[in-house]
């Protein structure tokens, strides 16, 4: 398996096309789950742009909403061991439809053409990483503990402006989490091919079919939204 080498003594005496059919079917998973969640949080965020009432509702609960995701994305990384994998499926399509909701609004803020752009450039940018990582010789694992520090970088950032205000620092700091979650993309991808191979208890593997489904899923709305930044149109 591509990008396995420093793994190969502890791989379990089997085929590399036995290893490659366990990982992509692993991964075939993720992809199925992840697609399921997005196919959701479009629905969701369609219908509560025309509903009148879902919208008004959404846009006066912004913080109630974010908490509600954030909550759900702790109980499913920290009770894993916890919880079901049906558990977890009710977990990430609930958390999908209330991310839905909070991107109801977005779609009357902003056109519909510049909507579409920021979608397609973010599914080309993650299939493209995707692609790299699954494919590249080069071990990615190093690249975790620098992604996670320019992700708190972010976070703090995007804070600090909230109350700064300065749309250069925002065109800035968008710009670095474009590249941050494309790499994080890669990363991610290999890491689950990874999971795939040497995760062989099928309880677990259901269960990280549908974690590995939620990173990847905010790896992809993250890249979508930072691009948003620079290609959303307003409505006029």
């Amino acid at each position: 398996m591509i990008g396995m080498n420093q793994y190969d003594e502890a791989l379990p005496a089997v085929s590399a096309e036995a290893m490659a059919a366990m990982a992509k079917a692993y991964l075939n998973k993720v992809y199925m789950w992840m697609a399921v969640s997005l196919l959701l949080t479009a629905g969701v965020a369609v219908y509560a742009a025309n509903s009148l009432d879902t919208i008004r509702w959404a846009m006066e609960h912004p913080i109630m909403l974010c908490i509600g995701a954030i909550g759900i994305v702790c109980i499913m990384s920290f009770c894993r061991n916890m919880l079901t994998a049906g558990a977890l499926a009710v977990l990430f399509l609930l958390f999908s439809a209330l991310e839905g909701l909070i991107f109801g609004p977005l779609l009357i803020a902003y056109t519909s053409q510049s909507i579409g752009l920021a979608f397609g450039c973010a599914a080309g940018m993650f299939g493209v990483m995707a692609l790299y990582g699954a494919f590249t010789k080069r071990n990615l694992s190093t690249l975790g503990r620098t992604l996670f520090m320019l992700l708190i970088g972010l976070i703090i950032a995007g804070v600090a402006n909230i109350f700064w205000g300065n749309s250069t620092f925002d065109l800035i700091t968008s710009a670095i989490g474009v590249v941050v979650f494309a790499l994080f993309t890669a990363y991610d991808t290999q890491r689950l091919l990874q999971e795939g191979v040497f995760c062989t208890d099928e309880d677990q593997r259901r269960k990280g079919a549908i974690l590995g489904a939620l990173t990847l899923y905010l790896d992809f709305i993250n890249l979508f939204l930072y691009l948003l930044r620079f290609l959303g149109r307003p409505q006029e």
